[in-house]
């Protein structure tokens, strides 16, 4: 038979009480993260460039806001989920980018949507010069160092990554999931996500380059969003931070350095590719859906208890 609480009782204040904390371990990490952000964004907006060392500090930020404010509040450094999860959530973190890579660029490839194609002569040269030091293009030489970065690659890309998915998938969505259903954890999550990406696409070189800057805002943002699901879902499914550092790097490495530098551009290019093309944004609602799914079915989406992560 359960046991009701009456209001008033002092068990009753519990879940309230956990909220709170909640709140404020959010209100806090948050903060923390649009300090250190600044800083680091403010050279590069003063450059308006992305030199990979102040890229790198930027990433970080999330990440040591984390850790502050685990410092602040109290909590032990090591109750984030840094446990190395079974073997399968993390190749199917590496592989998703590059399944969801081929769906976006093959249809461009294939249609010559935007007067792109498939095959850029300047990134097979420039593949061969990194590996053989000449500028003539070698086919082989250029397989040989995209497997190589699609693997010892990886290392520098999940480094920087890591910064990030400590701060978010490794901290906030945990307080979120205390005080929010699933779904709107990884929405919510994935528009802060965005929105922290903004100022580099209005003061850097971190965009499509010319045409309207709110408008690549605003399908970043789209193609950003429901990507939150999908990361929350590898998260709570594993029960660990480092698919998702898995999965932010491998989509860093295969979107940003294969598939967008293979594909030689046409006028109107940058309107399907990348991620500020239209094609991610349609992917990612369709993906987000299919994780949705998979969460529902699982019990991710199960309300957690006195503000436990479930």
């Amino acid at each position: 038979m359960p046991i009701l609480i009456a209001a008033g009782h002092p068990m009753s204040s519990k879940p309230d009480t956990d909220h709170r904390q909640a709140w404020r371990a959010i209100i806090i990490f948050l903060l923390l993260t649009v300090c250190l952000t600044s800083v680091f964004g403010g050279l590069m907006g003063y450059q308006g460039a992305t030199p990979t060392i102040l890229v790198t500090g930027v990433m970080w930020s999330p990440g040591i806001a984390a850790i502050l404010t685990c410092l602040i509040i109290r909590r032990p450094i090591r109750s984030l989920p840094w446990t190395w999860p079974k073997w399968r959530w993390t190749w199917y973190a590496w592989l998703l980018p590059i399944a969801y890579g081929l769906a976006i660029y093959l249809p461009v490839w294939v249609f010559g949507l935007g007067g792109s194609r498939f095959g850029n002569p300047e990134t097979l040269a420039d593949w061969t010069n990194q590996l053989l030091g000449t500028d003539e293009p070698n086919v082989i030489a250029a397989v040989i160092f995209l497997v190589m970065l699609a693997t010892i690659g990886m290392v520098g890309a999940a480094a920087r990554a890591l910064g990030e998915e400590i701060g978010w998938r490794g901290f906030l969505i945990w307080e979120m999931r205390k005080v929010m259903p699933f779904w709107a954890v990884g929405l919510l999550s994935g528009l802060i996500w965005a929105i922290w990406h903004w100022p580099a696409i209005l003061f850097t070189d971190y965009n499509a380059g010319g045409g309207s800057f709110v408008l690549q805002m605003f399908i970043f943002t789209m193609a950003i969003v429901p990507q939150g699901i999908v990361y929350a879902y590898f998260t709570f499914k594993s029960n660990s931070l480092w698919p998702a550092v898995i999965l932010h790097a491998s989509h860093n490495l295969f979107i940003q350095r294969v598939f967008t530098p293979l594909t030689a551009k046409g006028e109107g290019s940058h309107l399907f590719i990348d991620e500020f093309g239209i094609v991610m944004p349609i992917l990612g609602c369709f993906m987000s859906l299919y994780f949705y799914h998979r969460a529902r079915v699982e019990g991710l989406t199960k309300p957690v208890v006195a503000g436990r992560a479930g």
